[in-house]
């Protein structure tokens, strides 16, 4: 990285904890690699980064693989959790 390489930002929307390899800013080109490794069993995940095309992987020992190339702008990063252990409620029903 040059020193005139403008970083950008990633919003891990209060989970930067939870990814192991994460830094708040990054180059514009920069390849990020992330691993998401606070995994519950009975937890579906689901991943969304909002600015850049994300391609996702698994594996046994490091939890999900997340990787990204930074664009030229800031970027949000979304983990959704559902629990499948608990029943789901359909709309119209509450």
């Amino acid at each position: 990285m040059k020193s005139n390489d403008k970083m950008y930002k990633v919003d891990y929307c209060g989970e930067k904890f939870a990814y192991r390899n994460a830094k708040d800013t990054y180059a514009a080109g920069e390849r990020v690699e992330l691993y998401y490794f606070m995994l519950a069993t009975d937890t579906d995940y689901s991943f969304s980064l909002e600015g850049a095309a994300l391609s996702l992987d698994y594996h046994a020992s490091r939890g999900y693989i997340l990787r990204f190339t930074m664009p030229d702008h800031d970027v949000v990063l979304r983990c959704r959790k559902r629990n499948t252990m608990l029943r789901q409620i359909p709309d119209e029903e509450v």
